[in-house]
């Protein structure tokens, strides 16, 4: 072989155990970095145990006995290459095999130093890569999973061919010197090489893993804070809506006990005191009805208004009773108003009240119906609530003198509701309000100003058991 032939092959050589020592010296790094990674170990020492066998070639005979000094390294070789193998394949290996395997390559590399002479450190050697590829073949058969096919048979064909690469090399050590072409220099780059791109691809793989699985505990981290926000938002709603009712309670306790109990006891003095009491005891008696609806007006009816309707019959029967008027009943079991809260109830008593204590005083009837049932209006869902009475009605033409019309239609505004009151002489008084399901979300403030501020001024003296003014 001519001298610069050799020299392209030293400077190849040369240039192949670098890169097996930038490979070791890589690995080791950042296997410092994640200790976990038993690979990174592997591959360290693997690059390591083929840089030191390439170079062994390279050494001087005077200084080296060549083929024993590359038998003691063959050892070494071949179980980090093993090792560097079933690490890759995702073979479970138990450590104390490992420990024994380790500490036998490190024997037999020392005894082929002290025996360099002998034939049988050179048979072994040859022997141990047969044992070798055995190994390796059985290691590939038990694969984990997660290897397919492909990734496990290209691992065992260049393991393969690295090992037979060294052994092809300690023949030609041994039977022809002056040939100079080996190929393990090349082999062990290409094998190294190969195994630290299937080890970048699974650190990739789980990187990529663990980002997936970062993403989908943010998700269900922001998942379960919306969770817990609307856990506290409802606690605090329920906190808040208890507060409500305990001061709604107290409230109605204090108007009972108080406001209530003085009427009570007012109304029975002058009933004591006899007829020259009578206009006393009638305005006593319509306070103390008008107190008790806005008692109840306060009750949570959670927006049932065939609930507040019943409250409102409850209150007035006995007193329709007494004047001779008959309850005809048929409220059905309508759906529930969610914006029906206690200032809604109370405009709707109200105006109920206001027709009950018109047909009571004025209308001379018998009879007074009650009905609320679904209805259109204008393609709108609501509630229609009629309360009719067969008494002996009005002009509708004819001016009022007192303000209760008005106010009734300024309490139906404030509620975004529609109201009409029907009548003509000898036919009696139908009074109809419908009520939408959905209110819209923007009331006239100005309405329920007016409306609470006509009911305040509102002070005509009830007649025949009512205080209502006529309509």
């Amino acid at each position: 072989m001519g001298q610069k032939a050799e020299g392209v092959m030293l400077w190849g050589r040369l240039l192949a155990a670098d890169t097996l020592a930038v490979i070791a010296a890589i690995a080791l790094v950042a296997w410092l970095l994640r200790r976990s990674e038993a690979r990174l170990a592997w591959l360290s020492f693997a690059s390591l145990a083929w840089c030191l066998f390439n170079l062994s070639d390279l050494a001087p005979s005077e200084a080296w006995a060549t083929v024993s000094a590359q038998i003691a390294l063959l050892y070494p070789l071949l179980f980090a290459t093993v090792g560097l193998a079933a690490s890759l394949l995702q073979v479970a290996v138990a450590r104390k095999l490992v420990a024994v395997a380790g500490g036998a390559s490190l024997a037999l590399g020392a005894s082929a130093v002290a025996f360099h002479t002998t034939e049988i450190t050179v048979i072994a050697g040859l022997a141990s890569i047969g044992v070798s590829l055995l190994i390796l073949g059985l290691v590939a058969t038990r694969a984990g999973r997660q290897v397919n096919v492909f990734e496990k048979s290209l691992l065992a064909s260049i393991y393969g061919f690295g090992i037979l690469a060294t052994a092809l090399d300690v023949w030609i050590d041994m039977q022809k010197p002056s040939l100079g072409l080996l190929l393990s220099p090349y082999a062990g780059v290409m094998l190294l090489g190969f195994s630290g791109l299937v080890i970048l691809r699974h650190v990739l793989a789980n990187v990529e893993a663990r980002d997936r699985l970062n993403e989908t505990l943010s998700r269900r981290i922001e998942t379960t804070k919306a969770n817990l926000l609307a856990s506290e938002s409802a606690r605090r709603s329920l906190v808040i809506d208890r507060a409500i009712k305990l001061e709604r309670e107290r409230i109605m306790r204090e108007i009972h006990d108080g406001i209530g109990s003085s009427l009570v006891a007012a109304l029975a003095s002058a009933e004591r005191q006899g007829k020259d009491s009578t206009t006393a005891i009638v305005a006593l008696k319509g306070a103390l009805t008008d107190l008790r609806v806005a008692i109840d007006s306060l009750e949570p009816v959670e927006g049932n208004v065939a609930t507040l309707l019943a409250s409102l019959r409850y209150r007035y029967e006995p007193e329709l009773r007494k004047s001779g008027i008959a309850i005809k009943w048929m409220v059905d079991d309508v759906p529930e108003l969610e914006w029906l809260d206690a200032t809604s109830a109370l405009h709707v008593l109200r105006i109920m009240q206001e027709t009950i204590s018109n047909s009571m005083g004025h209308s001379k009837a018998t009879q007074i119906s009650f009905n609320c049932k679904l209805a259109l209006m204008s393609g709108r869902p609501g509630l229609r609530v009629e309360v009719t009475d067969n008494g002996i009605g009005f002009d509708m033409n004819t001016p009022t003198r007192g303000r209760g019309r008005n106010n009734m239609v300024q309490r139906a505004e404030a509620l975004g509701a529609k109201l009409d009151v029907l009548s003509s002489p000898g036919d009696g008084t139908k009074t109809i309000l419908w009520l939408p399901l959905i209110r819209k979300p923007a009331l006239d403030a100005e309405a329920l100003q007016i409306a609470n501020r006509g009911s305040s001024l509102r002070k005509t003296p009830r007649a025949s058991g009512s205080g209502s003014s006529a309509t």
